[in-house]
């Protein structure tokens, strides 16, 4: 039997986060089988060391930057296609800052994202945001050796790292505020014991519980292989009934059936009249050829040929 992979995901909703939290969490899952197929889907975590409305504005940005992007460009592979969409999203927030419409107080922002495409697995990060990977119960990460430059940046070269996902893997996008606070192994326990939703919920409540405050983002996505069903009966369509099959064809418009009856009748019995009136003056004129002489005959039957015509017409009419 054949198998696939379906996505679990596990993520705090924006109204049940911190107020201060300037993380931006963001799940795309294409409605078009053909995105599907090319883009796969995008998970991604933008985040910032400094709390505020300002560097939450500036996450978002980020984040609806690098959707847009990556969704709309066609000329490469993920892979390219993801590198340019950073780049891009970088461009973007650098012309805000220039304009003084975000300020520059959101301090580097980071940027972890995954990218899963059937069995393909795409994760990258920049700056301060990390990713975790829990493949039979082993925890691994990530290095990125510029963990502390962030974006906006002037030159900036993301890595992408491409693997495989199996059944039972999870993949963890986590601020490095709540790592530093919980620790890997408080992240690993939770992935391995928990559902994903269930994993993130109790992280940030933890998170909180600590005295954690700022930058809370996470996000868990788990492989789970979902079965293909083979159909052992075939489906029959169901047909309405017919209570009207074997009657004659009746017109929808009132009295148009009598009505053409009548006309039909009268047809009939008109072409009726008109034979049995033919058919009687023929036997008359026999008669009367039989009791004339040849010469009178020869007058009457130029008179009766006339009559014939006019008959004719008749019988025509």
């Amino acid at each position: 039997m054949a198998h696939r992979i379906q996505m679990k995901l596990g993520v705090v909703p924006d109204a049940e986060r911190a107020p201060d939290s300037p993380d931006t969490a963001l799940h795309v899952e294409p409605r078009v089988g053909a995105q599907t197929r090319t883009k796969g889907h995008l998970f991604l975590l933008v985040t910032s060391r400094v709390p505020g409305q300002r560097a939450r504005e500036a996450t978002a940005l980020i984040a609806d930057s690098i959707r847009s992007e990556y969704y709309y460009d066609e000329s490469a592979g993920i892979r390219v296609c993801l590198v340019k969409s950073i780049q891009v999203a970088n461009k973007r927030l650098s012309h805000a800052r220039e304009r003084g419409a975000l300020g520059n107080g959101a301090g580097p922002i980071g940027v972890a994202l995954a990218v899963v495409r059937d069995n393909e697995l795409y994760v990258c990060t920049v700056g301060p945001a990390e990713a975790y990977l829990s493949r039979g119960a082993r925890l691994s990460t990530l290095p990125d050796p510029h963990r502390d430059r962030g974006l906006p940046s002037p030159d900036i070269e993301p890595d992408v790292w491409r693997g495989e996902i199996n059944v039972g893997d999870q993949l963890m996008l986590v601020s490095p505020n709540v790592v530093a606070s919980l620790g890997a192994e408080s992240l690993k326990d939770a992935l391995v014991t928990l559902h994903p939703q269930s994993a993130s919920e109790q992280l940030t409540a933890r998170f909180r519980a600590a005295g954690g405050t700022g930058s809370d983002g996470v996000m868990i996505i788990e492989a789970a292989e979902i079965a293909v069903s083979r159909a052992g009966l075939v489906p029959v369509p169901v047909r309405p009934a017919e209570p009207l099959a074997g009657m004659p064809d009746r017109s929808p418009i009132p009295l148009a059936d009598t009505v053409a009856g009548g006309f039909a009748a009268a047809q009939s019995g008109a072409r009726w009249a008109r034979g049995t009136v033919g058919r009687a003056l023929y036997r008359l004129l026999i008669r009367v050829r039989d009791a004339l002489t040849d010469r009178r005959w020869s007058d009457l039957q130029s008179a009766c040929n006339e009559l014939s015509d006019v008959l004719f017409y008749l019988e025509d009419a």
